[in-house]
C-alpha cells in the first residue's frame, strides 16, 4: 500500500511539472556530448561535392594550428537533410535506392551513376570536399564531429523513391534509418535541431 501510494504522488509529481523542464528525449541527447567552448553548426542542404566536409575539417585544423586550441574545446554538428540526406547513409542504401543517380552523381572510377557513399569513406581519386580522406564523414566523426541526419528527409526521400516503384515509402524509410552510418544520429527535424544547437550556444553557418 505504502509503494502504491509513493507511485501514485510521484506521478501527480511528474505531471505538475510544466513540459520545458522535464528531461529532454532520446533524440537530443547528442547535445549533451557537445561540451566544447567553440561551437559550430553547419547547415548542409546541397551535396556542392562535399564542400561542407571541407569546411568541416578546415574549422578544426585552423582552430588547432593556427590558435592552439585542442579538439576537445571544439564542438561542430553538421546537419544533413534534402539533398544531402543520402550522405548520411551506407554504401548498401546507395546501391539500392540509385542515390547517385537521383543526385546526379557519377563515380569517378566507372563514370556511371554512383553507388556507394564516398562522403563517408572515399578512396583515392573521389571529388570529395578537397579530394582527402580526412575530410571524409569518418575521419571527421573521429576527431568529434556530430552528424545529424533528418528524418522528415528521409521520409520524403522515402516517398519520391515509392515513385520510382522501389518499394513501399514505409519500407524504405524504416531501410534507411535500419542503415544510417554508424555514430550518425536521426533527428526529428532538421529546423528542430538547429533551432535546438543554437538554443546551446552554437554558432551558424550555411555550407
Amino acid at each position: 500500500m505504502t509503494d502504491r501510494r509513493t507511485f501514485l504522488s510521484t506521478v501527480a509529481a511528474l505531471s505538475a511539472v510544466p513540459a520545458l523542464e522535464r528531461p529532454a528525449s532520446n533524440s537530443d541527447a547528442w547535445l549533451g556530448q557537445l561540451k566544447g567552448k567553440h561551437r559550430q553548426l553547419f547547415d548542409a542542404p546541397e551535396p556542392d561535392g562535399g564542400t561542407v566536409l571541407r569546411h568541416v575539417r578546415s574549422y578544426l585544423d585552423i582552430w588547432r594550428d593556427a590558435y592552439g586550441v585542442p579538439e576537445r574545446d571544439v564542438s561542430v554538428v553538421v546537419v544533413l537533410y534534402a539533398r544531402t540526406a543520402p550522405f548520411g547513409v551506407q554504401d548498401e542504401m546507395w546501391a539500392k535506392y540509385k542515390l547517385g543517380a537521383a543526385l546526379n552523381l557519377s563515380d569517378t572510377t566507372t563514370s556511371a551513376p554512383l553507388v556507394r557513399n564516398y562522403f563517408a569513406h572515399p578512396q583515392p581519386g573521389d571529388p570529395v570536399g578537397d579530394g582527402t580522406p580526412e575530410s571524409s564523414i569518418e575521419s571527421l566523426q573521429r576527431r568529434g564531429a556530430v552528424f545529424l541526419l533528418c528524418n522528415n528527409s528521409l521520409q520524403r526521400w522515402s516517398g519520391r523513391l515509392e515513385k520510382q516503384g522501389l518499394g513501399s515509402a514505409a519500407e524504405i524509410h524504416a531501410d534507411l534509418r535500419a542503415h544510417a552510418l554508424p555514430g550518425v544520429v536521426i533527428v526529428p527535424a532538421a529546423i528542430i535541431a538547429m533551432t535546438k544547437a543554437q538554443e546551446h550556444g552554437f554558432a551558424y553557418v550555411r555550407s
